[in-house]
């Protein structure tokens, strides 16, 4: 493969020291917002909105649950 069409293939990087926390505090704002809650947990007759993505990444168990 050509150094060209190699070149076409790689994205771009983000180099960002502080993304992992801008990321939390972006997710922390949706909760407190309740924004982009697509679901209810229900433990012990208390209803949780929650966003599945969160929780499937969160545990493998509960990804295949809400596949």
């Amino acid at each position: 493969m050509s150094s060209t069409s190699e070149s076409k293939r790689v994205g771009s990087v983000v180099s960002d020291p502080q993304h992992a926390r801008k990321i939390m505090t972006a997710l922390r704002s949706f909760q407190l917002e309740q924004c982009f809650q697509d679901a209810v947990l229900v433990i012990d007759d208390e209803e949780i909105p929650v966003q599945k993505n969160i929780l499937a990444a969160a545990s493998p168990y509960i990804r295949y649950v809400v596949e």
